[in-house]
């Protein structure tokens, strides 16, 4: 079975689009690596990639062709750094009203 290494950020939904050209081989990547669709994954780890028929091929040209990257997943600390701004600010604790 063929491997593929994981980018920073990526999550298993992108990594069966950049493999597979659809969401839909999301389950196959889950049950080749014994792994829940929703778990983070490291960067630089090895998954295998399921011995199915490439599911939408005109999709996974252009991201070839294109040299795209799929990366949506974020992790805890990912969270952290976004979540910021006045939306997540309290007054008198991370700035003064004079």
């Amino acid at each position: 079975m063929e491997t593929v290494n994981v980018k920073p950020h990526q999550c298993l939904l992108d990594i069966s689009m950049q493999e597979k050209g659809s969401t839909a081989a999301l389950f196959d990547f889950a049950v080749a690596n014994a792994r829940s669709i929703t778990d983070d994954l490291i960067a630089g780890e090895s998954l295998f990639i399921p011995d199915i028929d490439i599911v939408d091929r005109s999709v996974w040209q252009e991201l070839q062709e294109e040299g795209v990257v799929p990366s949506n997943g974020y992790t805890t600390e990912d969270t952290a750094i976004v979540l910021q701004g006045i939306g997540y600010m309290g007054i008198q604790l991370d700035y003064r009203v004079s």
